[in-house]
């Protein structure tokens, strides 16, 4: 290895890095802080290793509403280091990778500190990188993945989430209702999206190149979602499964004959242990619940054969109301990639987003005194860099927590995020 390059390796570890510096930092087509570590960084991904690393950060402030206004800011942060080992590269081994990541999310939520009622919290959360943190790291993804490419399908087992590959949707705001899989937002308790990982299979089957049919198998375990379990292999307290059923179409030429991306899928959950499935009406035990989902993400307009242009996306869930809380949710949203020519990766995103509470369940909580909650979002990512995000937004919560004791909530926002 050149010196140089043994140097800008040792930089990264570090953190001064200054010969990799040595790069300029300003290139617009650099896609990461670090840079490409002397050309090594490239070699090593050439051979079949890459990694991959970003840092988020939520900052929240409560100008008006909410039960108590007012207050200071809070910051909510996510970090995240990982890698994908390409074993047919590295070792010959056809059709095989490995993939890691290891996550860390630390700070409070102005939705659970300030503006939630204890007796009616806010369903959404206009911090998405809050929760299963606060505790050091949490391994999020450890799984090989073989494809078999003469039969169109895949295999991965391992630890992992099941929002990283079902009900999959882009996260480009900064509230938890338009953000990542949304099946682990309201029905959490069963539904578990990363940093939390657990025991897994899935295999997926590809009818062509635009469509396939996946479905997984994921060991039910509370006990991961405890902050102290970040790193628990151990399946003493699991309760059965979830099993997750999608279909997938991506179309290159659908609407307008531009992309998009359609998803359609339900799960099934196993548990009957009464401490983790039971009416939340009577308390009776219960052996099972489920869930249903569709995601639609499409490209309308396009600028000069780019990826500019403007985007719809909507998103639409429906749950057991015997075991679960929220009965259904739908949301909806616009955005246009670069409106600005000089600024092409630059997003400007509008949202809105309904969570309606089962009738059951507000029926014996008189708090509730509202059917659903409300969540909207006006924001502009600016990507100053590729590897650089800044994100100032706007958000208003219309009936927090589903009841009108708690005033609606104004709250601004600034979201960041920057790739190493």
């Amino acid at each position: 290895m050149k010196k140089s390059n043994f140097l800008c390796l040792i930089g990264v570890l570090i953190g001064t890095n200054t010969v990799c510096f040595a790069e300029s930092l300003f290139d617009v087509n650099r896609t990461n802080l670090t840079g490409d570590w002397g050309g090594e960084r490239t070699a090593l991904a050439d051979k079949g290793i890459k990694f991959d690393g970003s840092s988020n950060l939520d900052i929240a402030y409560l100008a008006d509403g909410g039960y108590a206004p007012r207050q200071d800011p809070t910051y909510v942060s996510q970090f995240s280091l990982g890698s994908i080992l390409d074993l047919e590269k590295l070792l010959n081994v056809d059709g095989v990778s490995v993939r890691a990541l290891v996550m860390a999310r630390q700070g409070q939520s102005v939705s659970v500190e300030q503006i939630s009622d204890p007796q009616a919290p806010q369903l959404a959360n206009v911090q998405a990188n809050y929760g299963r943190g606060n505790s050091g790291t949490r391994l999020a993804e450890l799984s090989i993945e073989k494809n078999f490419r003469n039969a169109a399908t895949s295999i991965r087992v391992g630890r992992f989430a099941m929002g990283t590959y079902f009900n999959v949707m882009s996260c480009d705001f900064q509230n938890n209702s338009f953000c990542g899989a949304q099946m682990g937002k309201w029905q959490g308790s069963k539904w578990i999206n990363a940093p939390v990982s657990q025991w897994a299979l899935m295999s997926k089957y590809s009818f062509n190149p635009e469509a396939f049919i996946q479905f997984g198998v994921f060991e039910y375990n509370p006990k991961n979602l405890e902050e102290s379990e970040g790193w628990n292999f151990s399946t003493n307290d699991a309760d059965g499964v979830n099993i997750p059923v999608e279909f997938v179409w991506q179309p290159k030429k659908g609407i307008n004959e531009l992309p998009g991306i359609y998803r359609l899928g339900g799960f099934y959950n196993t548990a009957h242990d009464v401490k983790n499935q039971k009416d939340i009406v009577t308390g009776e035990p219960q052996d099972h619940t489920y869930g249903m989902w569709g995601v639609a993400e499409q490209q309308l307009t396009q600028k000069d054969s780019t990826h500019q242009g403007l985007y719809a996306f909507m998103n639409f869930s429906f749950h057991d109301q015997t075991t679960n809380k929220v009965e259904n949710m739908q949301q909806m949203g616009l955005k246009y990639v670069g409106l600005l020519n000089h600024h092409p990766n630059d997003i400007v995103g509008f949202a809105v987003n309904r969570v309606d509470v089962s009738d059951r369940y507000s029926q014996i909580h008189q708090v509730l005194n509202k059917e659903a909650e409300y969540n909207i979002e006006l924001n502009y990512s600016y990507f100053p860099m590729k590897w650089l995000m800044l994100r100032p937004n706007i958000q208003y919560v219309i009936n927090p927590g589903a009841t009108n004791y708690v005033d609606n909530a104004l709250v601004l926002g600034l979201s960041s995020k920057i790739i190493f």
